[in-house]
């Protein structure tokens, strides 16, 4: 079991500016919020504290009242998507986005590493969907087998709806899955560096069909 914790500003009751993806509006990292609080304990500047199931290091995304984050439910084999009140942390929906064995990790990786995008229409998400067998580990030290598996990518509406799912391409690693999708334009770009034939492939945002996809090198 995680935690999230929402820390207090200046005026709680007026939402700044959406936190879509991975290190935000920009990809940078940075806020155009002014007077935040620089320092915060577990009682101070803290608007409210809520217990998250299963494990993951997805960061939270936000648009509007909602948050958006990525788990996973290892006793149940199951990877998740959780929306929850921006306002008092209270979950709204979880959607069972992917029904998979677990892959092998990195003792500091985890199975929902990946960060979901939002353009207020739709979150997008990325998982590994994990292949019964085992191959190899490729470029690590001591032998070993791992499980290779695909990059899934799926799409819900701020409702908790699904509205499409794609399979890109491959995907094998000793430490684990991470592949955060990004928006552009009318894509959604998804980076598949790994240990196998890396690529990196574009699909349309609104329905998932492929748009494009190139060839890396390792």
């Amino acid at each position: 079991m995680r935690f999230i914790a929402l820390f207090l500003v200046v005026s709680f009751s007026v939402y700044g500016e959406n936190w879509p993806g991975w290190r935000g509006p920009r990809g940078d990292g940075t806020s155009l919020e002014k007077n935040i609080p620089i320092q915060w304990s577990a009682t101070e500047n803290l608007a409210w504290k809520v217990a998250l199931p299963g494990r993951g290091h997805s960061s939270p995304v936000i648009w509007g009242d909602k948050i958006f984050l990525l788990a996973c439910l290892p006793e149940k084999e199951e990877r998740v998507l959780l929306c929850l009140d921006r306002r008092n942390g209270k979950p709204l929906w979880q959607r069972t986005v992917l029904k998979t064995p677990l892959e092998t990790i990195h003792r500091l990786n985890s199975r929902a590493s990946s960060t979901p995008v939002t353009d207020g229409k739709f979150i997008y998400v990325t998982f590994m969907k994990v292949s019964d067998k085992k191959i190899p580990a490729p470029n690590v030290g001591a032998p070993r087998l791992i499980s290779p598996g695909t990059i899934m990518v799926v799409a819900y509406d701020m409702a908790g709806k699904k509205q499409w799912a794609k399979e890109v391409g491959e995907f094998i690693s000793a430490h684990g899955f991470n592949a955060c999708p990004v928006l552009y334009r009318d894509l959604v770009i998804i980076n598949g560096d790994h240990d196998g034939n890396a690529y990196l492939t574009a699909l349309d945002r609104a329905t998932g069909e492929p748009r494009w996809k190139e060839n890396r090198e390792n």
